[in-house]
């Protein structure tokens, strides 16, 4: 039985060039990488909120003020609850 030849590749001393060729190694090389868009750092949420709530968040604003802290909006002390939350809290 005669052993079939395999074909090992493109010759890479072959100096004709590659009609296919992506670039993608070169584009490496150079730090010209695809970048993917970065996702929003923002998402816009809507709350609703009962009058216990917002007298609550008005009774901390004005104690903040009084404290010299400065005035802050109900949606600053919304991204403030949310960021001091945690799965301890329910």
């Amino acid at each position: 039985m005669g052993e079939r030849k395999r074909s090992l590749g493109r010759d890479v001393f072959d100096s004709t060039p590659d009609d296919n060729k992506s670039g993608t190694i070169k584009k490496i090389l150079e730090g010209k990488r695809f970048q993917p868009k970065a996702a929003a750092k923002e998402v816009e949420v809507r709350v609703k909120l009962t009058p216990s709530n917002i007298k609550q968040l008005d009774a901390i604003r004005a104690e903040l003020e009084k404290k010299g802290k400065g005035r802050l909006s109900r949606n600053d002390l919304i991204r403030v609850a949310i960021t001091l939350l945690s799965a301890e809290d329910f």
